[in-house]
C-alpha cells in the first residue's frame, strides 16, 4: 500500500522524504489493521517519548492524504500489480486472514 500511496501522492522522487515512507505506514495502517499497537510504535520508532511532534505528524498526514486525491483505498489487482515487480520479496509472505464473503477488497 505504501507504494500505491507514493505514486498517488504525486512527489518526484527526489522531493521524498523519510517522514513520508512512515506517513504512508500509517496511512496503511488506519486503512488495514484494527490494532493501535503497529501505529504507537511508528511514533516510538520516529520520536521516541517525545510526544510534542505528535500533532504536526498528523498534520503532514493529512496533507500527504490530500496530495493522495483522498484515495486510500488499494485495490486487489493493485496490489497484485506491485507485488509483480518482485514477486520473490520477503515482505509478500506475511499471512493474511481472508476477507470475509460481502466485504469489498
Amino acid at each position: 500500500m505504501v507504494v500505491a500511496y507514493f505514486g498517488r501522492a504525486g512527489l518526484f522522487s527526489w522531493q521524498y522524504q523519510r517522514i513520508h515512507f512512515f506517513l504512508a505506514l500509517y496511512l496503511a495502517n488506519d486503512m488495514e489493521e484494527e490494532n493501535e499497537a503497529p501505529k504507537r510504535a511508528i511514533f516510538s520508532f520516529l520520536y521516541g517519548k517525545d510526544r510534542s511532534q505528535r500533532p504536526f505528524f498528523h498534520k503532514q498526514r493529512f496533507q500527504f492524504f490530500r496530495s493522495m486525491g483522498y484515495n486510500a483505498r488499494v485495490s486487489k489487482e493493485e496490489c497484485e500489480e506491485i507485488m509483480a515487480f518482485n514477486p520473490e520479496l520477503w515482505v509478500w509472505g506475511r499471512e493474511r486472514a481472508p476477507i470475509p464473503e460481502g466485504t469489498e477488497a
